[in-house]
């Protein structure tokens, strides 16, 4: 039976084919690529390569993309693929993740991503962003000691860690060296246990976030925190009209496959056995754009 990856309910709405899906995704993930086809006719392939050139210009412009069938929530709203992806497939789309050989590749399929290619995660505006912002929203709920342990999962080289006390780890499966001051974990094996655990911009990437926070939550003390961060790219008022049937958006499927809202990520941090202690969304100018980001915090039962 299908169920919401993000909060395990049966109730789901059918959106249909609007998942646009990128041809750079397409080359990384499955090794596809979107082209006319060659035939065997002399003739007819002679008469296809007269006609290529416009129909590459005009491509140019109009884009080409494949289409995945999307489904909506209607318990938290969240937003994900009819069929889920395999973890191996997508793990071939980050093995080298913003690496000078990732950025060439994709440039070839987005020429226009050259345009900001050094900058996604690398901006300094950003990390000052993002990193003041978060260390503000985790002062106002918690305090942690030089004794507490804090561990961001996915955190690239840790930068983005806020400025709080504590012993500062990251997990990272690409090859990046960490920051100063922050220890690399490089196997799940070597992963203890951990007074807070940072999961920031990383459940719109994977298939089943619902299982991913659930096996996080092993990694957190009793009585510890959980904090997931991510972008909402669907406002409400669009989730409304996605429900009413009103909409002709399409979703693009990149490195983000899923889609957030507040509710999403409250049913998320729940449904994995936390208790939803604050939980805020807001925009925020990152330098090379300016989105919406959600910022949860969770606390995990203490033992009885």
């Amino acid at each position: 039976m299908s169920e919401c990856r993000n909060c395990g309910s049966s109730e789901l709405r059918e959106l249909g084919p609007i998942g646009q899906v990128q041809p750079f995704f397409l080359k990384r993930v499955f090794g596809m690529e979107i082209r006319l086809p060659q035939s065997p006719n002399a003739l007819k392939q002679r008469i296809r390569e007269i006609v290529s050139l416009p129909i590459f210009l005009f491509s140019r412009i109009t884009g080409q993309c494949g289409y995945l069938e999307m489904q909506l929530c209607e318990h938290c709203f969240f937003i994900q693929t009819k069929i889920p992806f395999h973890d191996q497939d997508l793990n071939r789309l980050y093995l080298d993740y913003r690496s000078p050989a990732y950025n060439a590749e994709r440039t070839r399929y987005e020429p226009e991503y050259a345009n900001i290619a050094g900058e996604i995660g690398q901006c300094q505006a950003e990390v000052v962003t993002r990193r003041s912002a978060l260390t503000t929203f985790l002062k106002k709920v918690v305090q942690t000691s030089p004794t507490d342990t804090i561990l961001d999962y996915g955190g690239s080289d840790g930068r983005f860690i806020p400025d709080i006390p504590g012993s500062k780890f990251v997990y990272e499966i690409s090859s990046m060296e960490p920051i100063p001051g922050v220890t690399r974990v490089t196997s799940e094996a070597e992963l203890g246990s951990y007074f807070m655990v940072l999961l920031a911009h990383v459940t719109e990437h994977v298939t089943h976030p619902l299982k991913l926070v659930t096996k996080l939550g092993r990694y957190v003390k009793p009585g510890g925190y959980l904090y997931v961060e991510t972008p909402q790219e669907v406002s409400d008022q669009q989730r409304i009209k996605l429900l009413d049937g009103a909409s002709r958006l399409n979703l693009g499927i990149h490195e983000h496959i899923n889609y957030y809202c507040v509710p999403a990520v409250q049913c998320l941090l729940e449904a994995a056995g936390f208790s939803v202690v604050a939980i805020e969304s807001g925009p925020v100018d990152v330098g090379w754009t300016t989105s919406v980001h959600i910022r949860a915090l969770g606390r995990k039962a203490l033992v009885s």
